[in-house]
């Protein structure tokens, strides 16, 4: 389940991106995209709330295979609870879409994704495991290119 190669990691980050983009940046409006297919799904009852659980699910569990920070995986989960909560509102005032008008607009997909894409920055990704980075000494040496290398702020053992 969870990653272990430098590729892996890769090809989580690439499909957290892509459904990123097709879940809040499909129509753009000049330079700026602002609805995706989760806030075009939204105008349709029932649909959005199943759209919008599969994609932030699929988010999350991207998320955690890349061993994102448990903080991180929190934070994201926030956001798209309220992202999938959003249409609640239809129920609410009938007579004013405020749900669904919400949810083309609010693009918690993208916080999220982007949440899980930081956290993969900042972490140096080490394939092998911290039990034997420890045992032959090469676990100082990864602290040392994790600090030295710009923007990494978290090591991770593939392992």
């Amino acid at each position: 389940m969870f990653a272990k190669t430098h590729d892996e990691v890769r090809r989580i980050y690439d499909s957290v991106d892509t459904v990123k983009r097709l879940s809040d940046r499909i129509i753009g409006i000049g330079p700026i995209n602002i609805i995706g297919l989760d806030g075009i799904l939204a105008w349709f009852p029932g649909v959005a709330p199943v759209y919008s659980v599969l994609a932030g699910g699929f988010i999350l569990l991207q998320g955690l295979r890349a061993r994102c920070d448990p903080v991180t995986l929190v934070a994201a989960f926030i956001v798209l609870a309220m992202d999938s909560g959003i249409s609640v509102f239809d129920g609410i005032i009938p007579v004013i879409p405020a749900g669904s008008i919400l949810d083309t607009f609010f693009q918690g997909h993208l916080y999220a994704a982007h949440m899980i894409q930081k956290d993969i920055d900042k972490t140096l990704f080490i394939e092998g495991s911290a039990s034997q980075a420890h045992r032959d000494g090469s676990h100082q040496d990864n602290i040392g290119e994790m600090r030295a290398t710009k923007g990494k702020k978290r090591l991770v053992y593939l392992g």
